[in-house]
């Protein structure tokens, strides 16, 4: 009989499919001099990076896989339009860390990696927690039975997840420094039905 992935998370995986110019690592280099300690790893001071006129051009190709996340995984017949809220620059060193979290007043986050290597850099995402009364051990790991599930990432990638997914980064292993961008999404515009009563208009 066929096992069928009811209710999955969508974890979109994409690629930025150019290179960064050299104003845009110089500007994303600018970011990384002006850090504060997180939570593990550093994070930038400016928590909107993409506001940037030099990254505009990032900016719009970021919001190009955002659309497409929208037209291929929510597929609403609302008139609505995503645009990116906050956008930080994360830097992580050997051994470093980021904590298990997710992004709340936000619809859709992701990260976009400016340097990473796939043999040592992953990111972890974590099932939603609920009361398990009956666990047993599990001899083989999949989608089903897992709490925790894996992706390498490296540089150019593009990941795209539900904000509400709870996500981090294990001490990372590895001479080489990661640094990710990440960025949250809302949207504007009206959603639901008038008729049904669910009508919301986000300016």
């Amino acid at each position: 009989m066929p096992v069928h992935p009811l209710f999955p998370q969508p974890i979109y995986i994409s690629n930025l499919e150019r290179k960064l110019t050299k104003e845009e690592v110089k500007a994303i280099n600018k970011y990384r001099k002006k850090t504060y300690k997180n939570e593990g790893n550093t994070v930038s001071k400016n928590k909107y990076v993409l506001e940037n006129k030099m990254l505009k051009d990032l900016k719009k190709d970021l919001n190009k896989k955002v659309i497409n996340y929208f037209n291929e995984v929510i597929c609403t017949n609302n008139s609505i339009v995503p645009y990116t809220t906050q956008s930080w620059i994360n830097n992580t060193e050997t051994n470093q860390f980021h904590h298990r979290h997710s992004h709340a007043n936000s619809y859709i986050s992701g990260v976009f990696y400016i340097a990473a290597d796939k043999k040592v850099d992953k990111i972890t995402f974590y099932k939603t927690p609920a009361h398990e009364p009956i666990k047993p051990n599990i001899a083989k790991y999949n989608i089903f039975n897992s709490s925790t599930w894996e992706f390498p990432v490296e540089t150019g990638n593009v990941i795209l997840f539900p904000s509400s997914l709870h996500h981090g980064v294990n001490p990372k292993k590895g001479t080489n420094t990661r640094i990710s961008l990440s960025f949250n999404n809302f949207f504007k515009g009206t959603i639901g039905n008038g008729e049904n009563l669910t009508e919301l208009i986000i300016q």
